[in-house]
């Protein structure tokens, strides 16, 4: 089924406003987005005046550059723009850095400052998907019996699954989108990110304090993770494709023998 005219995605129905859909989420985008902008010139505006302000490899000039430019980056890793983030995570808390003289209070505060900047991240990817779902046939997913046996499982416990997805390191975190499909609380769904990559990143920055890591080693483990990751995937999808080429052969071989 065509989506209708009204829902469709043109700039004349930009311009207009939102379509009917958006009564259904309840959410103001054009906030939301004005919000994550100057969230991000913000931080561009510390990074800024910190490079005039750099006077040694210790100043508060040169910390404050480091943790602009790293929740900067870090505000925008999302899958629009699937950046690695461990290395960041790592070399912040690394002992080459040394952001903060305390090996305990650097590994924690580290940790908070990253995890905060991936759930805005991740917040964002929610308005931005949130927006996709209001035009068009990208909405007809929650029609799909696929989507609705997932939004069983997921309502049994939303906040720990999102939480915990947030924690393990998984190459395509699909719970992210479910979660937006089945329009979940957006400040929960911020809180328990946080409240998984918190954890996740205070393992990541005790490895790279304890190791005693360099910037280089700290890239060559996050190539390592990229490489594991892309094979993964990889593997997955050719296991999906001969599965299909073995289920068409033998349908192939069921009508030659009839």
């Amino acid at each position: 089924m065509s989506a209708e005219p009204s829902e469709r995605l043109t700039l004349r129905r930009l311009l207009a406003g939102p379509p009917a859909a958006a009564a259904a989420d309840g959410l103001r985008l054009r906030r939301w987005f004005a919000a994550f902008v100057g969230w991000l010139v913000l931080l561009t505006v510390v990074a800024v005046w910190s490079t005039g302000h750099l006077d040694g490899s210790q100043s508060a000039a040169r910390s404050a550059w480091l943790v602009a430019v790293a929740l900067f980056y870090l505000s925008l890793c999302c899958i629009f723009f699937p950046a690695p983030t461990v290395w960041i995570v790592m070399l912040l808390a690394s002992n080459e850095v040394a952001l903060l003289e305390s090996a305990g209070e650097r590994v924690v505060v580290v940790a908070l400052l990253c995890a905060l900047a991936t759930g805005v991240a991740n917040l964002n990817e929610y308005h931005v998907i949130t927006f996709l779902l209001r035009y068009g046939r990208i909405g007809k997913v929650r029609d799909t019996r696929v989507y609705r046996w997932a939004a069983k499982w997921f309502a049994v416990s939303p906040f720990v699954v999102v939480a915990l997805f947030g924690f393990l390191p998984l190459p395509v975190d699909v719970v992210r989108w479910l979660a937006i499909l089945y329009r979940y609380s957006r400040w929960r769904y911020f809180a328990a990110y946080v409240l998984g990559r918190f954890p996740r990143y205070v393992v990541w920055a005790l490895s790279a304090v304890w190791l005693d890591l360099t910037w280089w080693q700290i890239l060559v483990c996050q190539a390592a993770l990229v490489l594991a990751a892309g094979v993964m995937v990889a593997h997955s999808v050719w296991r999906r494709r001969r599965g299909a080429r073995a289920a068409t052969g033998g349908i192939a071989d069921a009508e030659r023998m009839t």
